[in-house]
Formats: C-alpha cells, structure tokens, sequence
C-alpha cells in the first residue's frame, strides 16, 4: 500500500476568490484613483502562488511539465507495439511480476518468468543519469512488458540527441516523480529491477533475488567501487573487451 502524505498546508488560490475581492473593491473604491482594473487582474494571474503538487495530487496521467510526448516517430506506430501497447489480460499472458514507479502513477506487468540477461553497468553515462556507482540492468524482449496506461504518465528522453520528444533508443520515466523505469533500445528492453514488486516476506524477496541475480559486470573499468561478487567483469562491452578481476586488473589469458 502507497504512503500518501497529507495534502498541501497551503491551499491554491482560486479564481472565484479573488473575483469576489475584485468586485467588492470596485464597489468601495470606485471613486478611488487605486481601483482594481483589468491590468490588475492580468497582473494577478502573471504573479500569482499556485501551491505545489503533493502525492494526493497524482495527475491520472500525462506530463506535468512542458514534456509532451510527441517526436519524430509516427506517434501511430510506436504507440500502438510493445511494451506501450495497452492490451487486456487474454492478449499480454500469464502475469509474473508488476512493477510501479515510486508515486505509483506508471504501473506495468512482465510475462516472463526471468529476464534474458541480468547485468551491472558501470559506464559514466549510467552513473550520472541514476547518480548511483553503477546500473543494475535486466534485459527482456518488448513484447514481455506491458503498461496499464500505456504511453500516458511516461516521460521519455534521448541522452544522444539531449531531447525529450519521443525517439528511439530512449529512457523511460514516470513524468511525475521521475522514478527511471527502463532504457528502450531497437530491439530490447532494459528494464531496472529495483522496481518490480517482490511482496514482504522472505521466500518472495529471495525469489526475486534469484530471478534477477546478474551474470556479469560491464564496463568495470570505469567502476567507481570495487565489488568481490566473483561475477565475471567486462572492461567494456561483455563478450567483446577484456575481462578484469575484482580489482580491475586484466586476467591473464582470458578475454
């Protein structure tokens, strides 16, 4: 169950209040060379305080900053495959897991039982955008997940092209709270398994555990911590660059 702290203290200020103020003042000062006129009201609405969003005031979707969702895709085409496609319970398959983002507006399911590959990443471009020492990425085909909403309450953002119109490879958050849910590629997902559901007790986190437990570490040399998990570590790209031991020398021999 989501923690919903309480409502802003500080009410927004609406525009039937402040119409009121304005006849009533004409009433008493029309005489007044200080009456309210119409360049006061625009004044008011220039410089108006508007109280910040809280989490009860979730919008049910969509962005709320000047974010939308547009680009240079057919929004026809991509709106309408995988994993942005809404699609009922008979077309998406058997539910293995569901994941949420922090505030709970993007919500979505995974048909398959484990990813395809499960890896930490290490490359500079990973730690700044999680502001964390590395990335923890699961891969999975993008007809495995499925948003309840679709592409509505998603924010997108292309770290090639520094935009935020919708293109592909791009990055996937929720609009609101900006929890990141993924990194859609061309052909697969890499979906951040910090945010799929485990439940509360023991057997079910230690099957999540072990679900998404990783198989190798990538882009090791650039690692800002050292981690002993006896995993095997890639300098770069796994498969394709040379393997590193825990401390990031080079394995003699192997590569």
């Amino acid at each position: 169950m989501l923690f919903r702290p309480p409502t802003a203290c500080v009410p927004a200020i609406r525009r039937p209040f402040v119409t009121s103020i304005i006849r009533a003042g004409q009433q008493r000062y029309r005489s007044s060379p200080f009456s309210i006129t119409s360049h006061s009201v625009s004044n008011y609405r220039k410089f108006s305080y508007i109280a910040p969003r809280m989490a009860d005031d979730v919008p049910t979707g969509g962005d709320p900053f000047p974010n939308p969702i547009s680009g240079t895709t057919d929004e026809a085409s991509w709106k309408h495959r995988p994993p942005y496609k809404i699609q009922t319970d008979e077309e998406f398959g058997p539910v293995k897991w569901t994941g949420r983002c922090q505030c709970g507006q993007v919500e979505y399911k995974i048909n398959r039982e484990k990813p395809l590959k499960s890896k930490y990443c290490h490359c500079r471009g990973c730690q700044v955008l999680h502001g964390a020492p590395f990335q923890w990425a699961t891969i999975f085909h993008k007809s495995d997940i499925t948003f309840t909403k679709g592409a509505d309450g998603l924010a997108f953002y292309s770290s090639t092209e520094k935009s935020r119109e919708y293109m592909n490879p791009t990055k996937v958050s929720c609009s609101f709270c900006r929890t990141p849910i993924m990194d859609e590629g061309r052909n697969v997902c890499l979906l951040f398994p910090a945010s799929i559901d485990y439940g509360e007790t023991h057997e079910e986190r230690q099957k999540w555990i072990n679900a998404f437990e990783v198989e190798c570490h990538i882009f090791y040399s650039r690692r800002a911590v050292e981690i002993p998990d006896g995993k095997p570590k890639w300098s770069e790209l796994d498969d394709s660059s040379e393997l590193l031991d825990d401390s990031g020398n080079p394995k003699k021999g192997k590569s």
